[in-house]
C-alpha cells in the first residue's frame, strides 16, 4: 500500500501540534500541579496518549511495509555499487601514481628542452632588430633623398628606441647609436632649413609659369585653410599622407605641417623652436644676399669689391632718375619679401602653436610677431648702416619699452653687439672724407650701388610704409623709426644744410648773375629769371623735399637745415643787388635812400596795387591824382637844379639786369612763402610735416627780404625813368635836325628799356614803371619852359605823343604841359591870368603861376617893383580858391 509523498503545506498556514509538544505540556502541567492526584490524572493521560501513538506507529507501519521494503532493497544495492567504485578508483589511483613518477622524469628533459628554443628564438629576434636598426641609416638616406622627412623622422625615432631600449645592453650597437644620433641632428638642422625655405625663401607664385594642378592645389589649399588651428587639425599628417604628395600639390602649408610632425616625432620640437628664433635675423640677412645679387644680376652695376680705395660722394639725382635707381628697387623688393615672410609667419605660428600643443608642449618658447618685426628692423638698421655710410650706431632700442623688452627676449642685439663695437661718446658719426669699403664676407651680402647719405631720401617712402605696417605689431614707435629719427637728428641735418650752402655757393657765383632763363618750376607770373636763381631754389626745395620725406622721421630736425639754406640763398641775392644796382652819383639811388621818398611812393595807389593785386582796384581818378602829385612831388625835389649826365644810368643793360633782378626776387620771394603748404602737404607715404611758429616766421622773415629786394630794383627803376624825364627835356635842342631837343632821347631810352622789360617782367610791375610817365613827362617839360623859351613845345609835345603812343599809355598826361605851353605862347596879361582864375580856377600850382609871371616880364620888360602888385593879386586870387602847393 502506497502513500502519496509528503507536500510542502501552503504557506501562511501553520502544521498542527506534534506530540512532543503535548508531552511538554504534560511535563509542564505535571511540574506545575501541586498534588499528587493531579499528577496522577496527568500520568493517565500520558499513558492514554501513548498507548494511542503506539497503535497509530503499528498501524502506519503495517500500512506503508511494502515501501520500507523497496527502500531497503534500494538502499543495499546503492551500498554494493559504492564499494565497487570505490576499488576501481583505487586501481586508478594507483596506475596515475605510477603515470606521474614517469612524466617526472620527462618533465626536466622538456623543460631543457624548451628553455634552448627560447634562447634561439631570443637570439633570432634580436639579430632581426639589430638588422633592422643598422639597415635604417639606409632608409633614412632613402627617404631623404626623396624629400620624405615624417617617413624618415619615424624610421630614425623607432631605430632610436630601439637601441635605447632593446638593445641598451648590446655594446657593439655604441657606433650604431652614435651614427642615428648625428643622423638625427642632421634631419633636424634639414627640417629647420626647409621650414626657413617655406618661410624666406619661397617664390612668389606668379614669378614663375605654374601648371594647372599647381594652380588648383594651392588655390584650394587658400580656400580650405582654417584659421583657427588646434591640434586635431594635424591628426592626418602620417607618412602615408606624405608619399601620397607629388611636387605639384605640396603648398606651403603642407610643408610645414609635414615638418613640424617630423620635429614632433623626433621629439625635439621645443629644442627646434628655439634654434629658429635665434635663426630669423639670419635668415632675413640671407634674404638680402639674395635680393642683392639678383639685382646686381638684372643690371649692369658690378658689386663693391674689397680692392676700391675709397667711396666718393655720389651727387643727388632727380627724383624721375631715382625712381628706377638699384636702392630703390632693393628697398622695395625687400619689403615686399618680408611682407609676404610676415604672412607667412603668422600661418606658421598657428601650425607651430598647434603642433606644440599636440605633443603637449608649453608655447613660451615659441617666437612670436614681435619677434619676427623686430629682427626686421635690426637687418635693415644694418642695411642703412652700410648704404648711408654710417661709421657707428648705437640702436635707440630703449625710447620704447615693448621695444626693449623685445629685443631682451630675442638677444640678438647682444649678437650683433660682438660683430660691432659701440661707441658711447657719439651716437652717429659722418664721414667727410674717404670711406673705408667694407668687404663682402663682412657684411654678408653685396652692395648694389656706392653707399652714399643721399640715399636715406631715395628710400624714406618705402621705409615710411613699412613703419607704418610695423608699429600696429609692436604696439608703439618701432626700433626702425628710432634709429632713423637719431640718424636725421645727429647727422643728416647737417649734411642737408651743408649740402644746400656748397649748391647755393657753387650756383651763385658773379658770373652765373648773367645768364637767365624760364624758372624752374615754371610760373605765370615770371617769364626770365637769373639761372643761379633757379639753381639756389633748387637747393633750398631739395632741403625742404628731403625734410618732408622724412616725415615723422625726424623731419623737425631735418627742417633746421632749411633756414641755413634761406640764409644763404638771402646772403647771396644782397650781395647781387648790391654789385647790380648803380650807385651814387645816381640820383635814382639817391633818392631810394631817402626815406621820406621811399614811404611817400609806396603810399600811393599805383604802388598797393602792384605789390597786393587781390586788394580792391582804384579807379582812374584815384590813379591820376596818385601820378600828378608823384610828378609834383618829385619834381619839386629836383628844385632848379638840372639832371647831369653822370646822374642817370645810361647803360640800358644794367637796367635790364636790375629789371630781372627784380622777377628774380619776386619770383624767389613767392617759392619762398609755398614752403610751409610744400612741407605740411603729404607725400611718399607720410603726412605732411607739422611746422613750428619759429620756423614759419623765419620762412616768412626769409620771404621779406627776397620781397624788400624786388621792392627796390622795382622803385629803382621806377624813380629811374622819371629821374630820366627830367634830364633828357631838360636838354636844349640839338639843331635844325633835333628839332624836339632831348625828347627825342627820351624817347629813345625809354623805348629802349620798354623792350628789354616787356620780355623780362610781369605785366603788373612794368605798368608800374611806365603808367604815370606821361604826368612826369609834363612835370619835365614844365620845368624846363620855366627856364628857357617855350617856342619848340609843339616838336617836343609832338614827340613825347608818339613815344607814349609806342609805350601803350594814354596821352591825357601831356594835357597839362600843353595848356601851360599855351599859357607862356600867349603871353596874356597879369590881370587877365588872375582873372582866369578867379573865374575858372586855377589850372596850375602856385610855383608854376610864379614861374609864368617870371617868364612873362622878362618878355615884357617889366621890372620887380612893377610885378610885386601882380604878385599879390595871385597870392590873393590862389588863396581864394584854396590852392595847395
Amino acid at each position: 500500500m502506497s502513500s502519496p509523498p509528503p507536500t510542502k503545506p501552503p504557506r501562511g498556514v501553520k502544521q498542527g501540534r506534534e506530540t512532543s509538544g503535548l508531552l511538554m505540556s504534560v511535563i509542564r502541567t505535571l511540574s506545575a500541579s501541586e498534588t499528587n492526584e493531579q499528577r496522577e490524572k496527568e500520568r493517565a493521560k500520558l499513558e492514554k496518549e501513548y498507548k494511542k501513538s503506539d497503535a497509530r506507529l503499528d498501524e502506519l507501519v503495517a500500512e506503508h511495509a511494502q515501501e520500507i521494503m523497496e527502500v531497503m532493497q534500494k538502499f543495499s544495492s546503492v551500498q554494493a555499487a559504492l564499494a565497487s567504485w570505490g576499488q576501481h578508483t583505487d586501481a586508478a589511483t594507483a596506475r596515475l601514481t605510477a603515470c606521474r613518477s614517469l612524466l617526472r622524469v620527462r618533465r626536466d628533459e622538456l623543460r631543457r628542452l624548451w628553455q634552448d628554443a627560447r634562447t634561439h628564438h631570443h637570439a633570432l629576434h634580436m639579430l632581426t632588430i639589430i638588422e633592422r636598426v643598422v639597415v635604417s641609416e639606409r632608409d633614412i638616406r632613402d627617404h631623404l633623398s626623396r624629400g620624405l622627412v615624417l617617413a624618415c623622422a619615424q624610421s630614425l625615432r623607432s631605430a632610436l628606441d630601439t637601441a635605447a631600449t632593446t638593445l641598451s645592453h648590446v655594446s657593439a650597437l655604441n657606433t650604431t647609436r652614435t651614427h642615428l644620433e648625428e643622423k638625427k641632428h642632421e634631419l633636424v638642422t634639414v627640417i629647420l632649413r626647409r621650414l626657413s625655405s617655406a618661410l624666406y625663401g619661397e617664390a612668389a607664385p606668379l614669378t614663375r609659369r605654374m601648371s594647372s594642378r599647381r594652380r588648383t592645389a594651392l588655390l584650394l589649399a587658400e580656400l580650405t585653410k582654417s584659421e583657427e588651428v588646434t591640434d586635431a587639425y594635424l591628426q592626418d599628417i602620417t607618412p602615408e599622407f606624405e608619399a601620397s604628395l607629388t611636387e605639384e600639390d605640396k603648398t606651403f602649408e603642407t610643408t610645414v605641417m609635414i615638418s613640424l610632425e617630423a620635429l614632433g616625432v623626433l621629439n625635439q620640437l621645443k629644442e627646434a623652436t628655439e634654434k629658429f628664433k635665434v635663426q630669423i635675423q639670419d635668415e632675413l640677412l640671407t634674404v638680402i644676399e639674395s635680393v642683392s645679387r639678383r639685382i646686381i644680376e638684372d643690371g649692369d652695376v658690378e658689386p663693391d669689391v674689397t680692392d676700391v680705395p675709397d667711396v666718393p660722394d655720389a651727387p643727388d639725382v632727380p627724383d624721375e632718375v631715382v625712381e628706377n635707381s638699384k636702392p630703390l628697387r632693393l628697398v622695395n623688393a625687400l619689403v615686399e619679401q618680408f611682407r609676404a615672410c610676415a604672412a607667412r609667419n603668422k600661418r606658421l605660428l598657428q601650425l607651430w602653436r598647434a603642433a606644440l600643443q599636440k605633443h603637449k608642449i608649453s608655447d613660451s618658447c615659441l617666437h612670436t610677431e614681435i619677434h619676427y618685426w623686430s629682427a626686421v628692423q635690426q637687418v635693415l638698421q644694418l642695411l642703412l648702416t652700410d648704404y648711408l655710410q654710417i661709421e657707428s650706431v648705437t640702436l635707440a632700442a630703449a625710447r620704447s619699452t615693448s621695444a626693449s623688452d623685445t629685443h631682451s627676449e630675442l638677444r640678438i642685439a647682444d649678437y650683433f653687439a660682438k660683430k660691432r663695437p659701440q661707441r658711447r661718446e657719439k651716437l652717429f658719426k659722418l664721414n667727410v672724407g674717404v670711406v673705408p669699403v667694407v668687404s663682402a664676407a663682412a657684411r654678408r651680402y653685396p652692395l648694389v650701388c656706392r653707399p652714399d647719405p643721399g640715399l636715406l631720401h631715395v628710400l624714406l617712402p618705402t621705409l615710411h610704409k613699412l613703419t607704418h605696417d610695423i608699429e600696429p605689431v609692436v604696439g608703439g614707435e618701432c626700433s626702425l623709426r628710432a634709429f632713423i629719427t637719431d640718424y636725421v637728428r645727429s647727422g643728416e641735418s647737417e649734411r642737408l644744410a651743408s649740402e644746400a650752402r656748397a649748391s647755393i655757393e657753387v650756383a651763385m657765383k658773379a658770373a652765373a648773375w648773367r645768364e637767365r632763363a624760364p624758372p624752374e618750376p615754371p610760373s605765370a607770373n615770371h617769364r626770365l629769371v637769373f639761372s643761379c636763381c633757379t639753381a639756389g631754389w633748387a637747393a633750398v626745395a631739395h632741403c625742404a623735399h628731403a625734410a618732408r620725406r622724412c616725415g615723422a622721421c625726424g623731419a623737425a630736425h631735418a627742417l633746421r637745415a632749411l633756414p641755413a639754406a634761406l640764409a644763404a640763398l638771402a646772403a647771396h641775392a644782397r650781395a647781387a643787388h648790391q654789385r647790380l644796382q648803380p650807385a651814387a652819383p645816381s640820383r635814382a639811388a639817391k633818392w631810394l635812400a631817402d626815406d621820406d621818398i621811399v614811404r611817400f611812393l609806396q603810399t600811393l595807389p599805383n604802388w598797393q596795387a602792384v605789390v597786393d593785386p587781390n586788394s580792391a582796384s582804384k579807379n582812374e581818378q584815384d590813379l591820376k591824382q596818385a601820378y600828378e602829385r608823384e610828378a609834383e612831388i618829385l619834381g619839386s625835389s629836383l628844385g632848379d637844379g638840372a639832371v647831369s649826365r653822370r646822374e642817370i644810368v645810361g647803360d640800358i643793360n644794367a637796367l635790364g639786369d636790375l629789371a630781372l633782378l627784380c622777377e628774380s626776387m619776386d619770383w624767389l620771394a613767392t617759392n619762398i612763402r609755398s614752403l610751409p603748404g610744400l612741407l605740411t602737404a603729404p607725400s611718399g607715404g607720410s603726412g605732411g610735416v607739422r611746422l613750428t611758429d619759429k620756423l614759419r616766421e623765419d620762412i616768412s622773415a626769409a620771404a621779406a627780404i627776397f620781397d624788400e629786394i624786388s621792392h627796390k630794383c622795382l622803385l629803382f627803376l621806377h624813380l629811374e625813368m622819371r629821374i630820366q624825364c627830367f634830364h633828357y627835356l631838360g636838354q636844349p635842342a640839338g639843331g635844325d635836325d633835333d628839332e624836339a631837343g632831348g625828347a627825342g632821347r627820351l624817347a629813345h631810352a625809354l623805348l629802349a628799356f620798354h623792350e628789354h622789360a616787356h620780355n623780362v617782367m610781369a605785366a603788373g610791375r612794368r605798368s608800374y614803371i611806365f603808367n604815370g610817365i606821361g604826368e612826369m613827362m609834363s612835370a619835365g617839360v614844365v620845368w624846363r619852359w620855366q627856364c628857357m623859351e617855350a617856342e619848340l613845345a609843339g616838336g617836343t609835345l609832338a614827340t613825347l605823343r608818339h613815344c607814349l603812343a609806342a609805350l601803350s599809355l594814354p596821352h591825357a598826361g601831356l594835357q597839362r604841359a600843353h595848356e601851360y605851353s599855351r599859357l607862356l605862347l600867349a603871353m596874356p596879361e597879369p590881370e587877365e591870368i588872375i582873372a582866369s582864375i578867379r573865374e575858372k580856377g586855377a589850372q596850375f600850382t602856385e610855383l608854376e603861376y610864379l614861374n609864368a609871371f617870371k617868364v612873362i616880364a622878362a618878355r615884357r620888360g617889366l621890372s620887380q617893383a612893377d610885378m610885386k602888385p601882380h604878385l599879390k593879386a595871385l597870392a590873393s586870387a590862389l588863396g581864394h580858391v584854396g590852392v595847395t602847393v
